[in-house]
């Protein structure tokens, strides 16, 4: 079964992560799309965005059993549902997708493939305090980690003039052995200051992220 990850996470959530190893047709038929998603399925050239595009609709149709689910896409590419029925986040790299979606909260959610060209850009989306809190240890897991986190963070926020660096921190945390773990972050505006739950989890090589902001008491896990 090519969805690896399908799991409620707090209140009404769900996550759910696809490894992308089947043929273009069979993933064709998993999505069941819409009359106007199939138009703009066939404008799509790239055969690996056409794989990275039918699974994350084939996630939603596995995760919610519905089929013929029609998403409208903001003037960002933010995917919406038309029926408004759930808040959604989606991402993809390489072999995977990954969807998380909510009926009452906002969720974020971005999934990266763990290699050194992070390095190089770290001072584009890093401040120098959370730099000096990465430090060398599990060092490329944890740039990930801080590039999904904000990248899951933007994509809750919606605005194109919040800044990665200057506009979301992370707080710090310990890489654990296991791979999985959990820290909180900040969106500072000039209005608030909001806090949110980042969650992190290791597949194989690639790195997922999801972030969320906790209800006044909501339990972590129900």
């Amino acid at each position: 079964m090519p969805l690896i990850i399908k799991e409620n996470i707090p209140g009404d959530c769900i996550l759910g992560v696809w490894k992308i190893e089947e043929p273009g047709e069979f993933l064709h038929q998993q999505s069941r799309l819409t009359t106007t998603e199939e138009n703009y399925y066939h404008t799509l050239v790239n055969q690996l965005r056409r794989k990275q595009w039918l699974s994350y609709h084939a996630i939603i149709a596995h995760l919610l059993g519905k089929e013929g689910i029609e998403l409208n896409y903001d003037p960002f590419g933010k995917p919406h549902f038309k029926d408004k029925s759930h808040f959604l986040s989606v991402s993809h790299s390489g072999e995977y997708s990954a969807v998380i979606l909510s009926k009452t909260i906002p969720v974020g959610i971005d999934i990266e493939k763990i290699r050194d060209r992070i390095e190089r850009v770290k001072d584009m989306f890093l401040s120098k305090e959370e730099l000096i809190h990465i430090g060398s240890l599990n060092r490329m897991e944890k740039l990930v980690i801080y590039w999904g986190a904000k990248e899951a963070l933007y994509k809750i926020y919606g605005n194109p003039e919040l800044l990665c660096m200057q506009d979301i921190s992370i707080e710090p945390f310990d890489y654990l052995c296991s791979g999985e773990g959990s820290t909180c972050a900040l969106i500072k505006n000039t209005k608030k200051t909001e806090k949110y739950t980042i969650f992190y989890r290791k597949i194989v090589d690639y790195m997922l992220v999801y972030a969320f902001k906790m209800n006044k008491g909501r339990k972590l896990y129900d």
